[in-house]
């Protein structure tokens, strides 16, 4: 977590449901950016009275969204422990979605982060590999370090031409956007008929989001303008003309202890059992595993995976996986 003495606030903007429209909604939650602390400002997230899309209305203006991914945020500075166990966890998603990443295939991984998974593709045998990040600093370590071919920005900057790709990653990408619909549809316009879309985003409806509740870590205001549950997902799916698949349910104790984390936190400021928690924070998410296991089992875990499909013509089929 980073120094909460830098403040990084600033004004924020009313928005409407991305997935309907309406400008109709209900409080949600109101939470201070508790995962980064960029901000000491307050953050409300909404519900959409027509859809139930949760979002971040107010929201910051989009020249302020670099401001909340500090150098220290989590995901592009990983401790060397945590590193080695996100190696291991892409290592085994490599192999469970072999069919979708192995060579031939022309996969695009969009907010690609540092490279760590696409870094497991290309090591499983799989060159054709390309990957898209906003973050100048995270895109240059894959480029540099990884030696992976990764441009700066987004996707719809890159213009990549029609039906050029044949598996899409977006992991947990679509809650950081500021349109999902419109990026959705751009990665159907680039995705070949018959190919897949494979998409991970925190769980709203999950066993933790409820009983963890302000801290659960899939809010992570202001970073996450969304929040999904398998209802909107599908909702979002379905209304840009792609066949979304079963969803898988992960399981992971991460969530769980960073839950505790920001609980000591909130409760305790300044204490020495911060550290602590930090410290062995990798063995308390191995610990709760089990946890994570018993969430996924009963289909309410806190990450969940779908596979989706552009169809192959203008018929809409159930059997596409077959």
């Amino acid at each position: 977590m980073t120094d909460s003495s830098v403040f990084r606030g600033g004004p924020l903007q009313a928005v409407a449901c991305d997935l309907c429209g309406s400008n109709k909604d209900r409080t949600f939650l109101t939470l201070p950016d508790m995962m980064s602390n960029t901000s000491n400002q307050m953050y409300r997230l909404a519900r959409c009275r027509s859809c139930d899309l949760i979002y971040l209305n107010p929201r910051p203006l989009p020249w302020q969204f670099a401001s909340y991914y500090p150098e220290t945020y989590a995901p592009f500075a990983r401790s060397r422990l945590g590193a080695r166990a996100r190696t291991w966890l892409h290592s085994r998603t490599v192999r469970e979605l072999e069919h979708f990443l192995d060579a031939p295939n022309r996969v695009l991984d969009v907010g690609c982060g540092t490279g760590e998974l696409m870094h497991e593709i290309r090591k499983a045998g799989n060159p054709n590999i390309i990957g898209i990040e906003p973050s100048p600093g995270a895109s240059r370590i894959a480029r540099e370090q990884r030696k992976l071919d990764v441009s700066t920005g987004t996707l719809e900057q890159q213009r990549y031409p029609a039906e050029s790709f044949d598996t899409v990653l977006l992991s947990h990408v679509l809650e950081h956007l500021p349109s999902p619909v419109t990026t959705i549809a751009e990665v159907r316009r680039v995705l070949k008929p018959g190919g897949v879309i494979i998409i991970w985003v925190p769980n709203a409806a999950s066993f933790a989001a409820r009983l963890l509740g302000r801290y659960w870590m899939g809010w992570d205001v202001p970073r996450h303008l969304y929040a999904f549950t398998p209802g909107s997902l599908h909702r979002l799916i379905e209304g840009a003309d792609l066949l979304p698949g079963e969803i898988f349910h992960e399981r992971h104790g991460l969530e769980w202890a960073w839950g505790i984390r920001l609980w000591a936190e909130s409760r305790f400021p300044g204490h020495s059992i911060n550290s602590v928690l930090a410290t062995i924070h990798p063995f308390t998410g191995v610990a709760l595993s089990s946890v994570g296991a018993v969430s996924a089992a009963i289909g309410a875990s806190g990450r969940i995976r779908m596979i989706v499909r552009k169809p192959i013509d203008d018929v809409r089929s159930n059997r596409f996986f077959s």
